[in-house]
């Protein structure tokens, strides 16, 4: 054989041999049958004469392997390369001319077989040894048969389904010795590995929703951690569930901070909850509101009176404000209406209560 074959050989096993280690193929038995075509150019030294063969025929083979190691398995079975027509054989020295002659080749072989997967498919290259019976029939020499051990190789590649079970696969093998220029098999088949499905990994569990808790007042706050259970519907809450912001719209007379009677029923409504002992966290400004009428100066004074006014009467009610509510004037400021109506102002002379713990959330 060419010495060029056989160092391609070497240059296709050496990396599925080297490479292969870093891959996981399932280790087993596998079983395998192929179909195909065997070639044979082979000019030999007989009794009758130098022979000369230039033929292909069709054959089959059955396998069996293991693999026992990752990347590396063996590999064994039995080939029939056909039955190659006599019409190509010629005679030639004293006993020249063409003659009828059949030649039957089949033969054991076995293997080393490197494994290189790449996804769903295996390529794969094989070395190792056949021993080849030919039997050779001819109505003019009569029949003649010989067992010959040669070297055999192969190269190849197989797709993988069916969790890996089954394989479609195709190859080359070739036959070398001193005696046979070109002798070569290509086939195709199927392959069936036994080995154990792994135990399919359980889907973590999926945590269950929690449950919607009751809400009374809709402030998204549970009336479990609700501390002030009846604010109106879109009011701004902390977590306890607490109005952030008490804007009170106190009827202060024009350039006046004495709270009416009206303005001290709605302090009255909110002496309740800042007693409270589970709302002991707020705290906040008490902010002081004017509308334009007066200069920037005088309405900043009148506001921070305004806002004293309230804080005084929230103690005077038993409200511990201590260092939790700070009052603070805005003057003219932040009119949250027109100056220009008597309504506008009169919404703009105003004090908000607005809690900063809420701002912290």
């Amino acid at each position: 054989m060419l010495i060029n074959k056989k160092l391609a050989l070497a240059a296709l096993l050496a990396p599925a041999l080297a490479i292969g280690s870093a891959y996981a193929a399932e280790p087993g038995f596998y079983l395998g049958a192929s179909g195909g075509q065997s070639f044979i150019d082979d000019e030999q030294d007989t009794a009758i004469g130098e022979v000369k063969w230039d033929d292909d025929e069709t054959g089959w083979k059955a396998y069996l392997g293991y693999q026992f190691l990752p990347w590396l398995g063996v590999e064994a079975g039995y080939v029939d390369f056909g039955e190659f027509a006599g019409n190509n054989v010629q005679v030639r020295g004293q006993n020249a001319g063409r003659f009828d002659a059949d030649l039957d080749l089949s033969a054991w072989q076995g293997f080393l077989v490197g494994t290189l997967p790449i996804g769903p498919v295996d390529l794969f290259a094989k070395v190792g040894a056949a021993d080849i019976e030919g039997e050779l029939e001819s109505q003019n020499f009569g029949q003649d048969s010989e067992n010959d051990t040669q070297l055999a190789y192969g190269v190849g590649a197989a797709y993988n389904f069916g969790k890996g079970h089954w394989g479609l696969r195709v190859e080359a093998e070739g036959y070398d010795d001193n005696e046979v220029d070109d002798f070569y098999f290509v086939s195709a088949g199927i392959t069936y590995r036994f080995f154990s499905d792994p135990e399919p990994v359980a889907a973590a569990p999926v945590a269950a929703a929690p449950e919607k808790c009751a809400d009374g007042d809709g402030d998204g706050v549970c009336d479990t951690d609700d501390k002030c259970p009846s604010t109106p519907p879109g009011t701004r809450v902390g977590a306890a569930g607490c109005d952030c912001d008490f804007t009170l719209q106190l009827q202060f007379a024009f350039d006046s901070a004495k709270l009416t009677a009206g303005d001290m029923a709605q302090l009255d409504e909110l002496v309740p909850v800042l007693n409270n002992a589970k709302t002991g966290f707020m705290g906040g400004v008490i902010e002081g509101h004017t509308d334009s009428i007066g200069s920037e100066e005088y309405n900043m004074g009148l506001s921070k009176r305004r806002a004293e006014s309230v804080a005084s009467y929230l103690a005077s009610q038993g409200v511990n404000l201590g260092s939790r509510f700070a009052t603070e004037a805005f003057g003219e400021a932040k009119p949250i209406a027109s100056n220009d109506t008597e309504a506008g102002r009169a919404e703009n002379r105003r004090v908000v209560i607005r809690r900063t713990d809420c701002d912290a959330q």
